[in-house]
């Protein structure tokens, strides 16, 4: 692996380290209140205690300085490195999956942490990134044949890649996170060009498999689904994150009730509020002005990621940063719409903003490397 040069400093992406430690500061902000109860002190990992008002804010503020240290890392590996090392990434983190399910640690009724000692290891974050340059290593050393698009034959071996990692991750169960590796690697798919006779059959086989893969789904899954169209249908039960979600985004009105001011997660109504639906947190206090503001922060992200990925010399590097790219609008789009009652409960973090480590880690991970695209331009002429 090559060791960070100084030379290198002067093609970083600026603009997204700028825009990406913004939404970092502002996640942290949102934590302080979401997470506020000055009675606690916090126990740092079981190595020390101190006396601060909002232990997510404050854990989740050494999830940053770890993620910027792991950014740093990831932005001196060349991209070459991932790509001879694809396929070692992907099978290492199957085999922490398969570890989940023998071993795993069973929280709020799903297994999908590894007891580390200090922490909980969440070994679908990672896999996240291994399906990405995995797919990205596949599809960069067989292009289609025509060299224009893919045939359906073609599209046998990335398939299997794809839902192999799915399986395991919905037997935990953990649907979101399932559903955002199959969005991403059909998104990789899709930049490198599929024959719409191609793309018919495989909608047409999806359509047909919807049935059994709903009958495949959880109780409890089944009924998040089926009360998105109607919340107040089960108040108590199902449709109480979403009802309470959308009691705190709408309270927020234009200009939000202030900071720490929100009633919703001040007085714990809302669940899960400083992970799944922090957004709800934001909204109840910052209001649409505060909704739109973070909203148009992860649009220049976006764009920011992509002209990376556009910018990129090869088909892998490419590949990588838009695979890296598509995770992160999986992730807004889903949790975003699941908070304001569009889409389904299913238990996705708001990227940058939502307390966890594991998130926190492989997310700055994705953009160290996405940097690092950025600053070489170029796959094997890396020194």
């Amino acid at each position: 692996m090559s060791v960070f040069d100084r030379r290198m400093a002067a093609h970083i992406d600026w603009l997204l380290m700028l825009i990406t430690l913004v939404i970092c500061a502002a996640g942290l902000l949102v934590l302080y209140s979401a997470g506020y109860d000055p009675e606690t002190g916090v126990d740092l990992f079981g190595f020390a205690s101190v006396d601060f008002a909002s232990a997510a804010c404050l854990k989740q503020a050494l999830y940053v300085v770890a993620g910027l240290m792991v950014m740093a890392i990831a932005m001196s590996i060349p991209t070459q490195f991932f790509f001879r090392s694809a396929s070692l990434l992907y099978v290492g983190s199957l085999l922490l999956l398969v570890a989940v399910a023998a071993f795993g640690v069973v929280v709020n009724g799903s297994r999908r942490w590894l007891d580390v000692g200090v922490f909980n290891l969440q070994p679908a974050e990672f896999m996240k990134f291994a399906l990405i340059v995995a797919m990205a290593r596949r599809l960069a050393r067989k292009p289609p044949e025509d060299g224009k698009a893919y045939r359906l034959g073609e599209l046998f071996v990335p398939m299997i890649i794809i839902a192999v990692p799915m399986g395991l991750i919905m037997q935990q169960p953990d649907l979101g996170t399932a559903l955002s590796l199959g969005l991403v690697g059909v998104a990789q798919i899709l930049f490198v060009g599929v024959r719409p006779k191609a793309l018919i059959t495989v909608l047409s086989v999806l359509a047909v498999l919807a049935y059994p893969s709903w009958l495949m789904l959880h109780d409890y899954q089944q009924r998040r689904i089926l009360v998105l169209l109607n919340p107040e249908s089960d108040p108590q039960g199902s449709g109480y994150h979403i009802t309470q979600s959308k009691i705190a985004v709408g309270s927020g009105e234009l200009f939000g009730k202030g900071f720490q001011e929100g009633t919703q997660s001040q007085l714990e109504f809302l669940p899960e509020h400083t992970t799944d639906f922090v957004f709800s947190v934001l909204a109840e206090e910052w209001g649409f002005v505060g909704s739109v503001s973070i909203i148009v922060l992860f649009f220049f992200l976006l764009s920011c990621m992509l002209r990376v990925a556009g910018r990129a010399r090869d088909l892998f590097s490419s590949l990588v940063a838009l695979g890296i790219t598509a995770q992160f609008f999986a992730h807004i789009v889903i949790n975003i719409g699941m908070v304001i009652g569009l889409m389904p409960v299913v238990g996705i973090p708001l990227p940058l903003v939502s307390y966890g480590g594991s998130a926190m880690l492989s997310l700055m991970f994705g953009l160290g490397v996405l940097q690092g695209v950025s600053m070489r331009r170029q796959m094997f002429g890396e020194r």
